[in-house]
């Protein structure tokens, strides 16, 4: 097997509050390889956002990387200094926000903010930049000729494939999705992901796909993660978690999922609400709402194991 494209090993982010720390990402392991869709699912508020911000180290204050290595193409992304970061950034792992109205400058053409990414990071000319801009916006489905409007004059699925563009124009071998279609209706999200779906097998990049849909992660991701309270409770091939979900939280986030097929009434909830990060439970932070809790769940965190090829799961019980 190759190297991984991005290695994760006992990362752990701190939120640094006046009452002390909150831990926002919690000792995650996690590896990425060349060209993989990795989908990242969980509850609002469990972290998926941080550990991306945490990977481009872009965390805002008071965030605080606490502990833990990243490896990016053989680099220790921790130990790099503000120009290495500058020259990683956006030419080899960049990422789409999930608002692109708030990413984009309002008071600049979309044409200049995508020349100026291209100039900040290569020695071209002006109109070569701008050339590459237009080719750009083709690439992501918009005409070369919106290179000269605002981001208020574009539709929010416009404004969302920009933000695509601005991630893919160094050609990175990574792109960050952070809830890319957040706001769009069901019909634009699907072709903005089949969209990058397209160009991630023509381009070969691999992809970090966050979001709160299951649902739609397990049609776009190779593999997938689930995060639960800022720990990761299970990794593995989406078919498998589609399929055969191992940990009680996975398997209780399908079912709360309405299917079009289903029965009326086939939807269930999750009982009860996520702990609150600074005063989490003991043990397994699911298990006040797991219904195959035991005693030792209460009391010791459980390891991230293996229970089938490729697949890993927090819990001693559903194994």
């Amino acid at each position: 097997m190759s190297a991984p494209l991005l290695s994760v090993r006992d990362l752990c982010v701190d939120y640094v509050t006046e009452n002390g720390p909150v831990r926002a990402v919690d000792t995650v392991d996690l590896d990425l390889s060349p060209g993989e869709i990795l989908g990242i699912a969980g509850e609002s508020g469990c972290g998926k956002s941080t550990l991306a911000q945490a990977l481009l180290r872009t965390l805002p204050p008071p965030a605080v990387i606490a502990r833990g290595r990243v490896t990016f193409e053989g680099r220790d992304v921790l130990a790099m200094s503000e120009p290495e970061l500058r020259g990683m950034r956006w030419r080899r792992m960049s990422m789409v926000f999930q608002s692109a109205m708030d990413a984009l400058n309002p008071v600049t053409t979309i044409g200049e903010q995508l020349a100026d990414t291209i100039l900040a990071h290569e020695p071209v000319s002006g109109t070569e930049a701008r050339r590459r801009a237009g080719a750009l916006l083709e690439r992501v489905g918009i005409p070369a000729e919106r290179l000269g409007s605002y981001a208020h004059q574009l539709s929010g699925g416009m404004r969302q494939r920009v933000g695509i563009a601005l991630a893919l124009a160094l050609e990175p071998a990574l792109v960050i999705l952070d809830e890319p279609t957040t706001a769009l209706d069901v019909i634009v999200e699907r072709e903005i992901l089949a969209h990058i779906r397209t160009l991630q097998r023509t381009l070969g990049f691999a992809v970090i796909y966050i979001t709160h849909d299951l649902a739609r992660m397990l049609q776009f991701s190779d593999r997938v993660a689930i995060f639960y309270a800022a720990r990761l409770v299970e990794v593995g091939p989406a078919a498998t978690i589609a399929t055969a979900p191992r940990h009680p939280y996975t398997r209780g986030l399908l079912r709360a999922f309405p299917r079009v097929h289903a029965e009326a009434g086939a939807a269930e909830s999750i009982p009860g609400t996520p702990p609150s990060l600074r005063t989490p439970p003991p043990g397994c932070r699911f298990h006040p709402r797991c219904p195959i809790a035991v005693e030792a769940c209460r009391r010791e965190r459980p390891a991230l194991l293996e229970v089938g090829p490729g697949h890993l799961a927090a819990c001693p019980v559903a194994r």
